[in-house]
């Protein structure tokens, strides 16, 4: 059986994490992605952290793509983009709002030259707004959005997630969701449509339930201070004897009985919900032992209480291995796997992220340019290599 999305042609114009994560996650469900990259240079991710010529990171969100270099700037350029859209329908894009306009590639131009284009265009804030061309990175959504505000410790020192939230979450997946919804509806339609992707709007719509609390008067978001950030004993983090942490999530009362009754400490069942006392006490509990000797004994309990695991312990530990969540290439690099998993769609074998302009020959013969005009191209620098 062919992969979920065989079929679907993305041509790819970001840069760096976001539109990457999400044509990556594309590229696994089959479609075909061509990341298309100025020749001088290409995406800023390939210099990014060097390791024996190559930047992990740009290895990481870049598998399984074809790369074909091509300089928009050039009239020439541009000719061979629009030829190009006569067979991919799909266009993701993370420039500036406004650049494609200059181009004179923007989505009511090229829908008039491929009316089922859908293209999704991410952006920090937006395609229209007060802040459309302030330029920002996953700090500055998380700050905008009020996510920021709420995230540290509860003395209120502030804390930066270790993960890009707004980047991810509020660009990658949600851009993702709208370029499926799009794509369904084109199926009834036969229109493409353009899917405005913003990380703020992402970011701060992440926050949905926090928000529907703030309005209802139950409480004010701040570090350390709410239901699911460390306010109470029931869901909390904990330092234990050796300076690690075990998560506590027993939020539903009856794993809060469970944790009280297998620590025998009964005398906690009224206070799942306790003030700042209670949850010295729960600390003082934890601080007894060893992370993995409790990681050993919640192990037999259904209390909601994990180790918290470094990076390298989650990657090596045997629940990634048991999801399939680590996949090694041929040349004995490791990278997390796809997440998307789908019982009649197999997953196939992982490509590694292409060279500068890899596929350039390939990509444009495919679309019908001749050996001759590529070699022009070529020549007159609108191609690398």
């Amino acid at each position: 059986m062919s992969k979920a999305l065989a079929g679907l042609k993305v041509l790819d114009l970001t840069m760096n994490l976001p539109g990457p994560y999400m044509t990556w996650l594309l590229a696994c469900l089959g479609a075909e992605v061509v990341k298309i990259e100025n020749p001088a240079g290409g995406d800023y991710a390939r210099a990014l952290a060097l390791k024996d010529g190559s930047s992990p990171y740009f290895e990481a969100v870049n598998r399984n793509k074809k790369s074909l270099t091509l300089d928009l700037k050039q009239p020439q350029g541009r000719e061979v983009f629009v030829q190009l859209l006569e067979t991919f329908d799909v266009l993701v894009e993370g420039f500036r709002p406004g650049v494609m306009a200059r181009l004179g590639l923007d989505f009511k131009t090229m829908s008039q030259v491929q009316p089922r284009l859908i293209q999704v265009s991410i952006s920090g804030y937006g395609q229209e707004g007060p802040y459309q061309q302030r330029a920002g990175h996953d700090i500055n959504y998380l700050a905008q959005a009020g996510v920021l505000a709420m995230t540290g410790a509860p003395d209120g020192q502030l804390a930066i997630p270790g993960v890009q939230i707004a980047d991810l979450a509020g660009g990658s997946l949600l851009a993702l969701v709208g370029l499926l919804a799009a794509v369904v509806q084109r199926g009834v339609s036969g229109q493409g449509q353009l899917v405005d992707t913003s990380m703020f709007d992402g970011s701060i719509s992440l926050a949905t339930m926090v928000f529907a609390g703030l309005e209802a008067g139950l409480e004010e978001p701040r570090p350390g201070g709410m239901v699911l950030n460390g306010a109470y004993p029931c869901y909390n983090l904990y330092k234990t004897a050796d300076n690690g942490y075990m998560s506590l999530g027993a939020l539903e009362r009856k794993f809060w009985v469970n944790f009280c009754t297998a620590l025998e400490r009964e005398d906690l069942l009224d206070h799942q919900f306790g003030a700042p006392d209670k949850v010295a006490e729960v600390a003082a509990i934890f601080a007894g032992k060893n992370r993995d000797d409790w990681a050993a004994f919640w192990q037999e309990h259904d209390a909601c209480c994990e180790a918290v695991l470094s990076m390298g312990e989650a990657a090596d530990a045997d629940l990634t291995r048991a999801r399939d969540m680590i996949e090694e290439s041929q040349a004995g690099k490791r990278f997390l796997a796809c997440p998307l998993k789908l019982s009649a769609s197999p997953s196939g074998e992982t490509r590694p992220a292409p060279a500068l302009g890899e596929h350039s020959d390939q990509v444009l013969a495919d679309a019908g340019i001749s050996p001759d005009a590529i070699a022009q191209l070529r020549k007159q620098g609108v191609l690398a290599g």
